[in-house]
């Protein structure tokens, strides 16, 4: 059944609703999807609920997963989504193979009106898995059971367990159209679309660069022996926050950039220890400089830095 599954998930072109269920102590978090799917080679998925990202488009493509909202000129790589599809279940079964995974009959069952079997899949002997280093366990949770379409294959209903008998995670088909007439159009950005890196951390400004749309403002000024570390590039609400590592042979320092927002999108809830903040506002851009450095020093960044923006 698992490789039947497998089969359909890469080969079977389907379209539907579905939703998720994603639990994390007493909270339960809804998502209600539109998705097309063309086998394993490409998948679109149409937020639905909740309301705050209604409208959203996932792409998958080239193995990649891509973010972004319709009208909008950028779009943005996500990271690895969890485990799902023909991926799950390779996994699933290579760890069957090698007697890592258990799988269970579980019996029958019914959804969206269609006859299942469910299986069960568990680690074995999960405490004694837990103890090994995290490079040497299964990539895998503590169990998956799965509701396999007995016509077809299809996964209709999936539930996760990250710890043994406590499912975090349910999806399930609420709407089911088998071979639907699938353009290529569908799993395509837009021609003036943009893809940009979700986050990251690059070792120089021109890498880092292509993660944002506005240009990366360094500063003219910097104190006697500093030398750039690193840059990192994170999402905060939909604000691209750009970060420049400094060091010197006697203090760090942290050069924070933002374009088209408010300066408090970064400023830090708390000073850390020993360190002086200066956040300002010039033009379109907010600027923040955080470090161990005297005032004196943090001014003349600022102001050169300033400078290079209106420049």
């Amino acid at each position: 059944w698992l490789q039947r599954a497998q089969q359909a998930e890469n080969s079977l072109a389907v379209a539907g609703t579905r939703f998720t269920e994603i639990q994390a102590g007493q909270s339960i978090q809804r998502i209600e999807e539109r998705f097309w799917r063309q086998g394993a080679r490409a998948q679109r998925i149409e937020i639905l609920a909740p309301a705050a990202r209604r409208g959203e488009v996932l792409l998958f493509r080239a193995g990649q997963w891509i973010a972004y909202r319709p009208g909008e000129k950028e779009a943005f790589e996500l990271p690895r989504l969890p485990l799902q599809g023909a991926q799950l279940l390779q996994i699933a079964i290579d760890l069957v193979q090698a007697g890592l995974v258990e799988a269970e009959p579980m019996g029958e069952g019914v959804v969206l009106g269609r006859a299942c079997v469910v299986v069960r899949l568990q680690l074995v002997r999960p405490p004694a898995l837990k103890r090994q280093p995290p490079e040497k366990r299964a990539p895998f949770p503590a169990s998956v059971s799965l509701w396999i379409d007995k016509e077809t294959g299809l996964i209709l209903r999936r539930e996760v367990a990250l710890h043994p008998n406590a499912p975090a995670l349910r999806t399930e088909i609420t709407r089911l159209e088998l071979n639907p007439f699938l353009t290529p159009e569908l799993f395509q950005l837009p021609a003036d679309v943009v893809v940009r890196p979700l986050a990251g951390v690059y070792r120089t400004v021109e890498e880092a660069q292509r993660a944002v749309s506005f240009p990366i403002r360094v500063p003219s000024y910097l104190p006697a022996g500093a030398e750039l570390e690193r840059v990192m590039v994170q999402t905060r609400g939909r604000t691209r926050v750009v970060m420049l590592h400094y060091c010197t042979p006697t203090a760090r320092f942290t050069l924070f950039q933002a374009y088209k927002s408010p300066h408090n999108s970064f400023a830090l809830k708390k000073r850390p220890a020993r360190r002086d903040a200066h956040f300002w506002q010039d033009g379109d851009y907010s600027f923040g400089i955080v470090g161990n450095l005297p005032k004196g020093e943090i001014d003349k960044i600022a102001n050169s830095l300033s400078r290079a923006s209106r420049n």
